[in-house]
This record gives structure tokens, C-alpha cells and sequence, in this order.
């Protein structure tokens, strides 16, 4: 029989009754999905707006593929040459050159030979002739001479002879010996010998070479152009301002490469006027107007800029850290240029003639030019020396931002998906405890014939409405509030450029589709496995998969707490999701805590950490007229320092080198027994855990050489990563002189040797920027993010315990009809769980400290240089008050809600 067309579904007008009905628990989640999915979108929003700004402007402001300084102006010849990207031919131009120079050496000592056995025979043929002569005069004369008078004839005779015929006999033997045979294959035989020593120590000293730089490869040149970017190196001083002490890299004009974005003022136009980074301007409370000093030159800053190619503010590519805070980059006309007076550092950027494909194809061209610039700098009849070679896709300074950006976005991505699990895992519980709060109702909907799809959509309904509002709203602020406060945070910490927002889809999946589906799935799968029991046991509230067949034996306590006990028994599913969600806070707030208090010890520890108050390296031990360069410091003690590399597959490490004096003051180690092995710093040890005994092996940066060491000891410095031997070891290793080290350690300051000697000054404030740095950037952002941590742990525990106090509404309403009071009832339930909170905040703590510090050592594998994490034990007393804190203010809503509890319900609900 048809009976017409099937109704509307009544559940659905049901559903936001529900919303309504339970509105407080609904918003708490509503909220922290928001705030989560705004600022996740935010990010996303900013990233991808920033990326695409710093992608474009690579092309919009010519930027660099990579650069590198020489150790002097190099002549055009040369730089057509390196542009020409072509391999030199060492060998042949060395054996030219070798033979060239020989070949006058070569007929010299030809000569020199001939000459000596010509004058030889000359002298011998007088010396035959006189005696001949003076014997025949002696005899004439028939007298018998003394010996001593004949001999003393003879000499005379002999000076004269020599005087008159000598010169003019050699030279006439030597004019006939030129053009004899016999010079003619002297000299052939000698320049043949010659040719093959030099030949066979080319050869010798080219497969070396060759080895090392992998010279022998096969490659098509790779043109470029070069462009001069000198730069000098200066102290910056902020009239004014006596305490600030920091640096200042100035450029002359940039008209063809590496170009800036100028943020505010104009460029400069005339030798007394700078433009400077817009972010270090900010951090320094310089404004356009302001005078900045560069050594002793003095200028006025007419505009803010960030510089293409220092995005981030590296001074050197192998920092640990960028510094905003005491290095600053400028630019100034050539004429302002001429008028610093520090040493000038010749600087090339280059760019390819023909752009790469890809990072692939652009690490492969800067390998082959590398080769190429080596070869034509090494055959420059000059010396040169390659200082520095960074090819862009290697640049800190221009990438490290974008790479940070890329990280906060799959970072922020992660912190979303966990918190969406979080809550969906909380709806789910939620869900479950009001299946068999409605087990009756439940029960009779199927046995009236609604279906359990039917079901299943109204009881998922509430939750994805929830999820899909808040994320509308939250890509809404996303877009909007939390897009600025992004951007806020990422111009405090690099120098980007302006630029423009954009849609993004990747943001609406990451914040939409995602935690929809994740809220989808969770829930799904809890309420399915609850539909499948049968009406019947639904209408007789029978709804556990094993039944226990009887009850646990419960101790001879007292009334109450055995009645805790039971309370803890009935709901402990609930409260395992209660220690779950303080875990994750306690995560959040290691991080929130532990950040500013390893920020904090390394501020305060870092000057004791260094080996003396003062690192002086040289750039060279040698002055000009080759005296080695001393000092009249009493704590003054050579030491040499060189940088390798520890190669992972994650990051490619660099490790500083030390070469120690013996007895040192400073670097107090014995020596390793064997030749291979040296002491590590503990900072080494602990990153990439190596021990007393172990084998490492260290890379030249830029040469195909391998050193293989074992672990003598570890050194305690935690300062930097690094490797200690004696000197005279370290110049063997590193083929110097035997009397060669790099600088001083010294705990005055070295004030008697000439600056332009000195490559650079360490001090405790070089040492103490990384950390000032990284805490100017996040320190007050995680002061914020622990109050946030705080209102989501009492988010978490205001969800969790509504549940728990939800579930026992019928034992509670009985209690109360028994006569116990709302004070009474509230310590069996809230102490209950205060007990459980408290326990939990103790495990959370260290599992959270735990996983903190294994997450530390995972971040730390793509960052280069060490910092322990630290937590100190304040830290975790704030930790336990935060959370506490936050369960305390919940608790005053979770006594009212047992207050306002009805005696009926009891009754109400009783089978």
C-alpha cells in the first residue's frame, strides 16, 4: 500500500535545538578552532603572499646567482675570463710559463758551465805556455836557479801573461764555443732535462689539485657576468646612543645587480647621504633624518630598504644565527664609498648568462663554474685567492627567510591537525556520552524505523556544522586580523620587501578540507561502532561490549574515598582523554617556557663559555715585509682556526677547526696519543652524538678532501661545534707553515696590531647576538603563547570535565537526594579529578619536556650550530601553576553546574 510521500526528517530541527541546548561547550570549541584556523590561515596567507613577492623580485631586482670575493681587484683579463665560465688549462699554461721562465735560467747555467771549463782550459794553456817559456829562458841563460827564485820567475811571469792574454784569450774561446755543436747540445740536453723535472712536478701538483677539486670533470662552460660589489666593513656608531655597538656592511651605488626595494625616503645623492636596512632601523631606533657613523665617517640616512640579497641579516653565510639587532647593511654613492676608510673587500656577484631549470640544474652550474672560476683565478699570473664562493641557492641570506616561512607553514599546519584531532577526539566522547545519555531515545528511533545512516547524520551534524562555521570565520580573520599580526611578527625578524596578498587554495584546504574531514573520520568511526548494537539493548541502556561479571573489590577505605575511587573507575576513559589533552598543552608550554629560558641561560653563560675575551684573527701571520705579526699583550696566545664541514643528509654542518698552542692557557687539553684522533666540544658531542672513541669524518667546503678522526676526548664548550688539536699538528694537517697560526686569544684587548691585518674581532657580545637575536624574535611571542596555552588547557579541561560531570548527572542527582550537600557532592566529583589533573600535569610535564627536547634535536638537524634545551626548574613550577590555574577557574564553573544539577533527574531518569 503507498502511503504517500515520506516526511521531512524531525532531526533536523533537532540539531540546532542541540546547538543551542549545549551552546557553552559548543562555542568553547567554536573558539579554539577559530583562533587556530585563523591563525593557520594567516600564516598560510602571509607565506604565500611574502614567497611570492620574494620569488618575483629576484627577477624584478636582478638579483645575484651567487658571488664570491677575491683576495684583491682582479684585472679585466681575468674577469673575461671568469665570465667566459670556461675551464683554464692549468697544466698547459703552467708548463708554459715554467718553461719560460727556465729557458734563461736554462742557458745560463749552460753558459755558466761552458765559461767555467773555457776559462778552465785558458788558464791551463797559459799556465802550460809560461812555464814552458820561463823554463827555456832559465836554461839558456845556463844558471842553476833556487827553487824559490825560479818559482817566484815564474809567478811574475804568469801574472803578466794572465794580465795581457787572459780576458782577451776567453773571450775568443768563448765566441768559438757559442757556435760550436757542443754548446748547441748542451744546451738541448739541459733544456730536455729541465722540461721533464717540471713536467713531473706540474703533473704531480695538478693530480693533487685536480683531486681535490674534481678539476678532471668534463663540463659545458658556463657563462656569466660578473659585477663589482666591493663593500667595506665598519664599526656603526649611533650618535647619541653610546651603549649601542654594533656593525655595518656599506656598498657603493647598485645600478645592475642585486637592487633593493626602497620602503621609505629616497636613494642617496651625494657622498654624505645612506640608505640602510628598514629592519635593523626598526630595531636600532634609527629613523630617516638620523645621522649613522661607518668607522669615523659620518652620514645622514635618507631611506630605508631591503636589500635583495639580504633578506636575512647574515654578516657571514656560516653565522649560526642572523643578526637585526647589531649588524646592518647600507649603501651609499661612489663618492661616499671612497670616503670610508676601512680595507676594501673585493666582492663579485655573477649571474648566469642562461637561468637554470631548477635547484638541480642550478646546484650542477654553480659546481662546474666553481671549477671554472677556480682554474682562472689559480692561472692569473698574479696571485689570487678565492676569500669566499656562495652561489645563491646556498645563501642564508637570501633564502633562510623563505625557507623559515615554509617551515612556520607545515609547522602551523601540524599544530592545526593536532588540535582538530584533539577536539574531534573530544566531540567523540561528547558524542559517545550522549549516545548513552539518549540510549532509550536512541532505541525507540530505530524501532520506529529511522534508519542508523539517519542517525549517524544527526548525531555528526552538530560537530561538522561547528567545524565548517569556525571555518569560515577563521579564514575570514585569516585574511584580515591574523594575516597583519603574521606579517607583524615576520617584518620584526627579516627584511622582506613590500608586497601584495593573495588567494591562496592551499589555505582553505589546509584549514578547511582538512580539519573537516579529520572531524569527519573520528567521529564516524566512534559513532558507527556505537550504532551497531541493536534497538533492544539501546532501549535497555545496554550498551557495553563486555560485560564485567562482577564488580571490582574496592579497599576497606573510607566512605568517600572509596566513593572517588569509583568515580575514578567509571570514567577513566575519560579522564585517559583528560591526560591526553593536558599533554598537549604541556608540549605547547615546553616550548612556550623552555624557549626563553634557553634564550635565557645562553645570555647569561655565554661570556663564560668563550676561551678568552677576546678572538683576534688575522689575515695573515705574516706582515708585509714578511715578519710575523706579534703583539705586546701579556694574555696574548696564537692559535690557528680553519672550517670544515660534517655532511648529513639533512644539513651540511660546519665545524670550526682549532689549532691550540701547547700549554695553553685558554684550551687546556692533553695531547691524543695518535695522530688521528682529536678532542670535540661538547656542543658536537651532543647534536650529532658522538663519544669518546668514535670515528667522524670532516669535508673541505669547497675541495673533493676527506678527514677521518676519532673522538681523544670532549671539551667542554658549548659555544660552537668544533674540533681541538695541537697547532703543530693542525699545520701539518692543513699543509702550512710549520711557525703558522691564524690570530690570538687574549683577555685584553690587542690594541698594537694594524686593523687592516685584522679579519675580525670576537668578543662576548659576537657570542651573546645569536641569542639576543632569537629572543628579540620569538622571546615576547612566546610570553603571549603561554597565556594562549593557558586559555586552551582551560578550553580543554572545561570540555573534558563537562563530560565527566554530564555522565554521573543521574549518581549526582541521587546523592543529592540522599541529603548530601552541593560542598559535599562537589568534593566527591572535583577532587576527584583535581587528583587526576594534578597527576597528569606531573607525567604531562616530563612527557612533554621529553618530546620537546626530541623535537628540539629533529629542528636543530636543519639549523646549523647547537643550543641545548634548556628548562629550568622555575620553568616547570610555571608550567603547573599555568595549568592549574586555568583548572581552578574551571572548577568554579564545574561547582556550579553540579548546583544546578535537579533531585528529579534521578527519578527522571531511573530504568
Amino acid at each position: 500500500m503507498d502511503t504517500g510521500k515520506r516526511p521531512k526528517n524531525p532531526l533536523h530541527k533537532r540539531v540546532w535545538r542541540d546547538l543551542l541546548r549545549d551552546w557553552k561547550r559548543y562555542l568553547m570549541i567554536f573558539l579554539m578552532l577559530v583562533v587556530t584556523i585563523g591563525f593557520v590561515s594567516g600564516m598560510y596567507v602571509a607565506n604565500h603572499s611574502m614567497m611570492t613577492s620574494l620569488n618575483g623580485n629576484a627577477t624584478k631586482f636582478h638579483r645575484e646567482d651567487g658571488h664570491f670575493e677575491l683576495s684583491r681587484i682582479a684585472e679585466p683579463e681575468i674577469i673575461s675570463a671568469i665570465e667566459s665560465g670556461e675551464k683554464a688549462d692549468m697544466v698547459s699554461i703552467f708548463r708554459s710559463r715554467a718553461y719560460d721562465e727556465a729557458e734563461d735560467e736554462i742557458e745560463k747555467a749552460v753558459r755558466d758551465a761552458i765559461e767555467k771549463k773555457v776559462r778552465e782550459q785558458v788558464e791551463a794553456g797559459i799556465t802550460e805556455k809560461v812555464t814552458e817559456t820561463v823554463n827555456q829562458q832559465i836554461k839558456a841563460a845556463g844558471e842553476k836557479l833556487p827553487d824559490e827564485m825560479r818559482q817566484t820567475m815564474l809567478d811574475e811571469a804568469l801574472r803578466t801573461a794572465m794580465d795581457e792574454n787572459y780576458e782577451d784569450a776567453v773571450q775568443e774561446a768563448l765566441e768559438q764555443a757559442w757556435d760550436s755543436e757542443e754548446y748547441k747540445d748542451a744546451l738541448s740536453e739541459a733544456t730536455d732535462e729541465a722540461h721533464k723535472e717540471i713536467d713531473e712536478k706540474i703533473d704531480e701538483e695538478y693530480t693533487e689539485i685536480a683531486d681535490r677539486y674534481e678539476l678532471n670533470q668534463i663540463f659545458d662552460p658556463v657563462p656569466v657576468n660578473v659585477y663589482e660589489l666591493f663593500y667595506k666593513n665598519a664599526d656603526e656608531h649611533i650618535p647619541g646612543n653610546d651603549s649601542y655597538k654594533g656593525k655595518i656592511r656599506v656598498y657603493g651605488a647598485r645600478s645592475e645587480v642585486d637592487l633593493y626595494d626602497l620602503l621609505s625616503g629616497r636613494a642617496p645623492e651625494n657622498d654624505r647621504e645612506i640608505i640602510i636596512d628598514r629592519m635593523h632601523a626598526d630595531n636600532a631606533g634609527i629613523r630617516i633624518g638620523d645621522t649613522v657613523k661607518a668607522g669615523s665617517t659620518e652620514f645622514e640616512v635618507v631611506g630605508l630598504a631591503s636589500f635583495t640579497d639580504y633578506i636575512t641579516l647574515y654578516e657571514n653565510n656560516t653565522d649560526t644565527m642572523f643578526d637585526a639587532l647589531t649588524f646592518d647593511v647600507g649603501m651609499v654613492t661612489d663618492e661616499g664609498f671612497e670616503r670610508i676608510s676601512t680595507s676594501l673587500h673585493a666582492n663579485y656577484a655573477f649571474t648566469y648568462q642562461e637561468k637554470p631549470a631548477d635547484v638541480s640544474a642550478e646546484k650542477t652550474l654553480s659546481d662546474h663554474f666553481l671549477k671554472a672560476l677556480i682554474t682562472q683565478t689559480a692561472v692569473s699570473e698574479k696571485t689570487l685567492e678565492i676569500k669566499d664562493y656562495v652561489p645563491a641557492y646556498a645563501n642564508n641570506a637570501i633564502n633562510f627567510a623563505a625557507d623559515d616561512l615554509g617551515s612556520d607553514m607545515a609547522m602551523g599546519g601540524v599544530l592545526l591537525y593536532i588540535l582538530t584531532a584533539v577536539l574531534a577526539f573530544i566531540f567523540a566522547v561528547s558524542i559517545s556520552s550522549m549516545l548513552e545519555k539518549e540510549a532509550s531515545v536512541i532505541g525507540t528511533l530505530r524501532a520506529s524505523g529511522y534508519t542508523k545512516g539517519e542517525l549517524l547524520r544527526y548525531y555528526m551534524s552538530a560537530p561538522l556544522l561547528v567545524v565548517i562555521l569556525a571555518a569560515i570565520v577563521g579564514n575570514v580573520l585569516g585574511y584580515t586580523v591574523f594575516k597583519e599580526v603574521i606579517v607583524g611578527m615576520y617584518y620584526n625578524s627579516y627584511s622582506l620587501p613590500s608586497y601584495e596578498t593573495l588567494w591562496t587554495p592551499e589555505a582553505f584546504i589546509r584549514t578547511t578540507v582538512v580539519p573537516f574531514v579529520l572531524m569527519l573520520l573520528i567521529n564516524f568511526i566512534v559513532i558507527v561502532r556505537m550504532l551497531r548494537l541493536s534497538p533492544l539493548r539501546f532501549l535497555r541502556h545496554d550498551l557495553k561490549k563486555t560485560h564485567r561479571k562482577k564488580a571490582i573489590r574496592l579497599p576497606r577505605w573510607s566512605f568517600f574515598r572509596r566513593f572517588r575511587l569509583r568515580v575514578f573507575l567509571q570514567n577513566l576513559p575519560n579522564y585517559l582523554m583528560l591526560f591526553i589533552g593536558i599533554t598537549f598543552v604541556m608540549l605547547l608550554l615546553s616550548m612556550a617556557v623552555g624557549m626563553p629560558s634557553t634564550l635565557s641561560y645562553y645570555q647569561e653563560r655565554m661570556p663564560d663559555m668563550m676561551f678568552a675575551k677576546e678572538q683576534v684573527i688575522l689575515t695573515d701571520y705574516l706582515d708585509e715585509d714578511g715578519g710575523i705579526i706579534r703583539t705586546k699583550a701579556d694574555s696574548a696566545e696564537p692559535f690557528s682556526i680553519s672550517s670544515l664541514e660534517y655532511r648529513t643528509e639533512a644539513y651540511n654542518e660546519e665545524i670550526s677547526v682549532y689549532g691550540v698552542a701547547e700549554n695553553s692557557r685558554y684550551i687546556a687539553l692533553t695531547v691524543p696519543e695518535h695522530d688521528d684522533e682529536m678532542w670535540i666540544s661538547t656542543a658536537f658531542s651532543a647534536k650529532y652524538h658522538l663519544n669518546t672513541g668514535d670515528s667522524f669524518t670532516l669535508s673541505e667546503k669547497y675541495e673533493n678532501k676527506q678527514y677521518t678522526w676519532k673522538v681523544a676526548g670532549i671539551y667542554t664548550y658549548d659555544a660552537a661545534l668544533a674540533v681541538f688539536m695541537p697547532n703543530d699538528r693542525f699545520n701539518e694537517i692543513f699543509e702550512r707553515d710549520a711557525e703558522a697560526f691564524s690570530g690570538y686569544l687574549s683577555d685584553e684587548t690587542i690594541t698594537d696590531i694594524d686593523e687592516k691585518s685584522i679579519v675580525k674581532r670576537i668578543t662576548a657580545d659576537d657570542m651573546v647576538k645569536i641569542a639576543n637575536q632569537l629572543d628579540h624574535s620569538m622571546g615576547s611571542y612566546m610570553l603571549y603563547f603561554q597565556y594562549v596555552c593557558m586559555i586552551v588547557a582551560a578550553i580543554i579541561l572545561y570540555l573534558l570535565t563537562k563530560i565527566i560531570i554530564e555522565k554521573n548527572e543521574r549518581p549526582i542527582a541521587m546523592v543529592k537526594i540522599l541529603g548530601y550537600e552541593d560542598g559535599e557532592i562537589s568534593r566527591l566529583y572535583l577532587i576527584t579529578t583535581a587528583v587526576v589533573v594534578v597527576i597528569s600535569e606531573f607525567a604531562a610535564m616530563a612527557l612533554g619536556y621529553l618530546l620537546m627536547k626530541i623535537f628540539w634535536g629533529v629542528m636543530l638537524q636543519k639549523l646549523g650550530g647547537y643550543f641545548a634545551f634548556i628548562m629550568k626548574p622555575e620553568g616547570f613550577i610555571r608550567e603547573f601553576v599555568l595549568v592549574t590555574a586555568a583548572y581552578l577557574v574551571i572548577t568554579v564553573f564545574d561547582f556550579i553546574r553540579i548546583k544546578h544539577i535537579p533531585k528529579v533527574l534521578a527519578l527522571k531518569n531511573a530504568e
